[in-house]
């Protein structure tokens, strides 16, 4: 694997050929899972930001925010693959979608990335085009079905998943321009705990972890929230079970999570919610269209559309409490600590 972090100059002249110079010297922004269940959202395209350089500062970041309307940031994370997190990731995007919020989901499963698949989308242009600065994040960005736009990411390239610091703080001026023209934006997340993945998470306002009832992801949704939780996330993890035979067996797993992080981490997790085991969901999958799409009634699309109002509560309870920050400046942080 190679980071590949180009000097000064080659990211200056990359830049050029991507955004237009101006009168005045400035530097720009540089140009972009396991398959199993869940229910799915809709956005219009932000517009391009005005550039600030090849790094964005956590100072900076909060300047530039301060006074703008900005996303509510929700992570979609897994302590391991095979739990639905990407088709979860989808379908929530569509259910806020819904409810007439312009949505973006970003893949940023570095590596081994899929939304485009479950969505039935053959992008022409990837995040991979965006860290290695031909194409602008507006560039790449896609319609998908449902109403939102989604920004795929790139599936086996290495050199994304081990970015390095220069080029993860490329990508960060170009998340500029969705705070100021996004009401949610999604992330999907690597699976496990890998810095990228982690640092994704941690910078979101609301993070959900995705397991199944099975006891070896349970263990590792528990080891997740363990490296959040030393990243400084205490409030806003939540749960949701997937594949859930019954709300009852789905609570019980909650349960066992919750009383050993109350236990060891003094930290609780919210239940978000379940969503059930239903064939809808692989149907939909080998037709390469979100269940939520295909099969709206389904039990899974309706649990979904629940998750949605679930999230979208708390965000009016965190508005209220005017708690809200830049989800650039906290990824700003979050990277530069590691």
């Amino acid at each position: 694997m190679h980071d590949r972090t180009p000097s000064p100059d080659q990211a200056e002249r990359l830049r050029r050929l991507v955004i237009p110079p101006r009168s005045t010297p400035s530097t720009g922004p540089t140009p972009s899972t396991p398959t199993t269940q869940v229910a799915v959202a809709t956005a219009t395209a932000p517009a391009p930001a005005p550039a600030t350089g090849l790094s964005v500062s956590p100072l900076a970041a909060n300047d530039r925010t301060r006074s703008n309307r900005i996303a509510r940031a929700i992570a979609i994370s897994s302590g391991k693959g095979g739990v639905g997190k990407t088709n979860l990731a989808v379908n929530l995007a569509i259910a806020y979608a819904a409810r007439g919020q312009r949505v973006v989901l970003l893949d940023a499963d570095l590596g081994l990335a899929n939304a485009d698949v479950l969505c039935g989308i053959t992008p022409r242009a990837t995040l991979e085009d965006v860290v290695s600065s031909e194409r602008s994040l507006e560039d790449v960005m896609v319609p998908a079905p449902g109403g939102f736009r989604l920004v795929p990411g790139a599936s086996g390239v290495s050199r994304l998943a081990d970015m390095g610091q220069t080029q993860r703080r490329n990508v960060l001026d170009q998340l500029l321009s969705l705070e100021r023209n996004t009401d949610v934006l999604i992330v999907d997340t690597g699976a496990g705990i890998g810095a990228n993945s982690m640092a994704f998470a941690a910078a979101a306002h609301s993070i959900v972890i995705a397991c199944t009832p099975e006891p070896t992801s349970i263990a590792d949704a528990y080891g997740a929230i363990k490296t959040l939780v030393a990243r400084g996330c205490r409030d806003g993890i939540h749960l949701v079970v997937n594949m859930a035979m019954s709300d009852e067996e789905a609570r019980a797993v909650h349960a066992r999570i919750d009383r050993v992080a109350r236990a060891f981490l003094s930290t609780p997790i919210k239940y978000a919610g379940a969503i059930p085991l239903d064939p809808a969901v692989p149907s939909a999958v080998r037709r390469r269209t979100p269940v939520s799409v295909a099969s709206p009634d389904a039990p899974a699309s309706k649990a979904m559309r629940q998750l949605a109002r679930v999230l979208a509560g708390e965000s009016a309870e965190l508005d209220r409490a005017d708690q809200r920050k830049g989800f650039l400046a906290r990824l700003a942080r979050a990277l530069a600590s590691g």
